[in-house]
């Protein structure tokens, strides 16, 4: 039998099961106790899980290579696995997916009651994930799924501390499912750790234990054990919920058909990192050893050479060997040359390039990016495989995400105690749906986006408020009150560009600017009822609505400079509708004086024209 080496023993030793109990919070007593079947079978993956979080933690252990005992190899670990699984996280959920409660497809024309229900459903669920602090938690459950295989969602409802949305890492959590159908728990056993100390008898463990009973109903049993597995506190016996499911949700890691316990990414890269680590740490000795070049002399006497110093400029006094008939003596330095730089090189770029691919992740540098045009497109296309695996990922995240937020507002109609510190009102049953659409962390190309979207709104296959919320992030109530303004401003443009009466007065004869006509061009246009201010009850075909005093605001025109003999009857119209609906407060003063300036007037005039019938 081969004998081990020093190296491969404390590899061995870092693998050994008992030495990874330690990244278990939860002791295997109590494990034990809930696993009925394939005790070992569970408790062995557990280990293997362990390894997974060892990995990602401290790195990859590798063997050192070279070492004679006359100096200490580098043992530098490259926590490849880790970076890649942060990146593939981040990149998921740095942008938190839109989760949305949406009216229900097929059920037609929604009703007002069941859109103000579905409002604050809505409210309701935001209120919740923001208060749960749901981007921070979202990404680091993505984290222990990539590492662990799993993760579980577990949704508790509490009068006092209200609703709370908890992840629980694989190591934390078993559970079974109905027979035919794995999309419905049947048993769901947790184990959080409430307080953590190195003594076991003060390390306290809360466990839930959730079972689906024949009743149709979800029954809970609660208790909390030391570090050790003892029973410490009995919190609640088994009692029925008012819950027909368990209130969790189970996200597997990629896997294949019928896969019960998904796989782990760290599994799938850790050896790459190893040999990444070894040949990089083969590397610094070998730099290490050329920084420091080998000494040797030739037929020297050997107490001469002894403790040479190599301190900048030294002397030494070195003395050959007299024993030797013909001695020849020489000193001279041994310096590797480092030929073999780059074909390491090479292959240390060849093995990281693999483990990226592994998880579709891009190797980019700053200096691979340097000439490349970086728009929106560009990184688009360079982070498509990520894109694509991210979409795969959601696959499984996305139901569970819409699973979890239908175990919010689910519980919150039989549980509306547990809302009150969220809202005031109470959520009613509404025929809904939940969508979930991830959001990309990749910068957009806006002004194209936006110059597509123009396009379709002027192709009316898009509306001006659906452009406005998503540009503008107004809300419904502000871009209705923004749309009023346009047609206002838009109407008085039109009036005073096309005219009410295209200067003519109600005898079809021309308007002059210095006749009676003048002063009595906007009478037979203003009033709302259809009727001229000339005595006649019968309507006529103008009808604008205009309020006060026509001829105060016509004699303010007569008092002004020659501007207003400029104006055509029909520009003269507009210009009172203007003025009125300045002094009504329809347009602020500087929208008024905005328009009165496209007709040709000057501000200062606009001004004092408008400041002269505010007080009138």
């Amino acid at each position: 039998m081969r004998d081990i080496s020093e190296e491969e023993k404390v590899l061995l030793a870092e693998e050994n099961p008992d030495m990874l109990i330690s990244y278990n919070k939860i002791p295997y007593a109590l494990i034990r106790q809930e696993v009925k079947e394939n005790t070992e079978e569970c408790l062995e993956e557990f280990s293997d899980i362990c390894r997974y979080y060892k990995i990602y933690k401290k790195g990859k252990a590798f063997t050192v290579e070279g070492a004679n005992g006359d100096y200490i190899p580098a043992s530098l670990k490259f926590k490849m696995c880790k970076t890649l699984v942060d990146k593939e996280a981040r990149f998921l959920f740095a942008e938190r997916p839109d989760i949305n409660i949406e009216p229900k497809g097929d059920l037609g024309q929604v009703t007002e009651d069941a859109k103000n229900n579905l409002v604050i459903m809505n409210d309701l669920l935001q209120t919740v994930l923001t208060s749960n602090k749901f981007e921070d938690i979202l990404v680091k459950a993505a984290k222990d799924c990539f590492i662990g295989k799993r993760v579980a969602c577990l949704v508790n409802f509490n009068v006092e501390d209200g609703i709370t949305i908890t992840f629980l890492p694989s190591l934390q959590f078993i559970y079974e499912t109905k027979p035919g159908n794995p999309n419905i728990l049947t048993r769901f056993v947790c184990w959080m750790v409430t307080k953590e100390s190195r003594n076991l008898s003060e390390k306290r463990i809360f466990k839930k234990t959730f079972t689906l009973e024949d009743d149709g109903f979800a029954w809970l049993e609660e208790n909390v054990y030391n570090g050790a597995g003892e029973l410490v506190e009995e919190v609640s016996k088994k009692q029925p919920t008012l819950l027909k499911f368990i209130p969790a949700a189970i996200i597997l890691n990629d896997g294949l058909s019928g896969e019960i316990l998904g796989e782990s990414e760290v599994e799938l890269l850790m050896y790459d990192e190893e040999w990444y680590s070894k040949l990089s740490n083969a590397d610094n000795d070998a730099q290490r050893k050329s920084m420091n070049p080998t000494k040797y002399t030739v037929d020297m006497e050997g107490n001469s050479t002894k403790d040479l110093s190599t301190a900048a400029g030294a002397y030494w006094d070195l003395g050959s060997d007299q024993n030797l008939e013909n001695p020849k003596p020489m000193v001279g330095l041994l310096e590797p040359q480092m030929h073999y730089s780059e074909a390491l090189k090479t292959t240390l770029d060849r093995i990281k390039t693999t483990a990226y691919e592994q998880v579709d992740v891009p190797n980019i540098t700053n200096e691979s990016l340097i000439g490349m045009i970086t728009s929106g497109k560009a990184l688009k296309a360079i982070y498509w495989p990520l894109i694509v695996r991210c979409k795969e990922k959601m696959k499984v995240w996305g139901p569970a995400l819409s699973a979890m937020s239908q175990i919010i507002i689910e519980g919150s109609m039989v549980y509306p105690d547990c809302i009150k510190k969220y809202t005031n009102d109470i959520v009613k049953p509404v025929a809904y749906e939940i969508s979930v659409e991830q959001n990309t962390p990749l910068p957009e190309d806006e002004n194209e986006e936006k110059t597509i979207n123009l396009a379709e709104v002027e192709a009316f296959v898009m509306s001006k408020k659906s452009y406005m919320k998503r540009w503008y992030n107004l809300t419904d109530q502000e871009v209705d009150d923004e749309l009023k303004q346009i047609a206002t401003e838009r109407e008085i443009l039109e009036d005073s560009a096309m005219g009410l009466n295209n200067g003519f007065n109600g005898d079809n004869q021309i308007i002059s600017m210095d006749s009676e006509d003048f002063s009595l061009a906007g009478k037979n246009a203003v009033r709302s009822d259809g009727t001229d201010e000339m005595g006649n009850n019968e309507p006529t075909d103008q009808s604008p609505e205009i309020t006060g005093d026509i001829n105060d605001v016509v004699s303010s025109f007569n008092r002004q400079n020659e501007k207003a003999r400029n104006l055509n009857a029909s520009q003269t119209t507009s210009l009172i509708r203007i003025i009125t609906q300045y002094k009504n407060g329809a347009l602020t003063l500087s929208q008024a004086v905005s328009i009165m300036a496209s007709m040709g007037l000057d501000e200062e005039y606009a001004r004092k024209l408008l400041k002269e019938e505010k007080e009138v």
